[in-house]
């Protein structure tokens, strides 16, 4: 955890200096970048945007978020990981790149947990299955149904080998006898929902706030949610644990920012109380409220034994998950 004396520093730096380059760095009025490992629109992205507006509210300095997609955040990822270990350049991301993608590699181009140095980890999303509304299909039953009787349009989209949407999708085909319904990837969660919209493609497993938009205008169909409990918004759609019969099956993703190994320790620290102090404002709670992101503020020490944890239990989930 943090000194004390740390935090209240981090918390009382003036405007200038909340951004500034640690001692030893370039000097410079360089911009803090938030590098988002995944095309805009998608809900990672909108929530960096929301900590961006409220990072430069807050501090007075310069907050530019960039998108920098490629091979399920891999690329990136593998961009910060080379980044000048100044503390300003971040990569806002989700659990993915660490926890899944870069076991899908012969030869992973970064280290998820030597690499990076954590910062905070914000919140978590749960992961919900969907199809478009032209469909028939309205449950996770009828969507076997469906499969028996059509198998030839039994398909999923995912955002890659090792992505979230592709494990677990690839976990509920197991647990629901799933065979047939075979992988259709993209680069991006905004392509693969176009699909899943116009039913080119059957199913998709994506973060809630990916698919909140075309759940509420009615373009697509929720048939269960990765969640511990029934979102609130959605309190008629089954969890994964109630539609598959498995007491305790979840699906979701962490939220989170870290920083280039090498990072000094003191930076890293005026980071997570920029980053802890915006998670407190009135529209970044209100955000996740709409978005069902649960907040989960962690330091960079906790959050680090968290990202180990992700990391050695994914690498066994990827190992069962086929390759494209």
């Amino acid at each position: 955890m943090q000194q004390p004396s740390r935090r209240w520093i981090a918390l009382g730096l003036s405007l200038c200096c909340a951004f500034a380059l640690p001692a030893g760095a370039q000097p410079g009025n360089r911009p803090l970048q938030l590098v988002v490992p995944y095309g805009p629109g998608n809900g990672l992205d909108l929530l960096a945007r929301e900590f961006a507006d409220v990072l430069r509210s807050q501090t007075g300095g310069t907050v530019v978020v960039e998108n920098r997609e490629g091979a399920a955040g891999v690329v990136g990822t593998t961009y910060v990981a080379r980044a000048v270990a100044d503390g300003g350049t971040l990569l806002f991301t989700a659990h993915p790149p660490f926890a899944s993608a870069p076991w899908a590699q012969p030869s992973p181009p970064y280290d998820p947990a030597g690499s990076f140095v954590p910062v905070a980890r914000l919140g978590a999303v749960s992961l919900v299955l969907i199809t478009s509304s032209r469909t028939p299909v309205a449950s996770l039953a009828q969507l076997k149904t469906f499969i028996a009787a059509h198998p030839d349009q039994a398909t999923y989209a995912h955002s890659g080998n090792g992505s979230p949407g592709q494990i677990y999708t690839e976990l509920i085909k197991q647990v629901a006898t799933l065979p047939t319904l075979r992988p259709i990837p993209y680069k991006s969660t905004g392509q693969a929902l176009t699909d899943v919209i116009s039913a080119t493609v059957l199913v998709s497993l994506v973060s809630y706030p990916a698919a909140q938009s075309h759940v509420k205008s009615g373009t697509v169909k929720l048939l269960a949610v990765g969640s511990a409990q029934r979102l609130p918004d959605q309190p008629d759609v089954p969890t994964l644990a109630e539609a598959l019969g498995q007491p305790g099956f979840e699906a979701g993703v962490w939220y989170g920012v870290l920083a280039p190994a090498g990072t000094p320790a003191e930076r890293v620290n005026q980071l997570h109380a920029a980053f802890a102090k915006a998670e407190a404002a009135t529209s970044i709670n209100a955000f996740m409220a709409r978005s069902n992101i649960v907040p989960r503020l962690l330091g960079p020490r906790e959050f680090a034994t968290a990202l180990k944890q992700d990391v050695d239990v994914a690498r066994q989930l990827v190992k069962t998950a086929p390759n494209e």
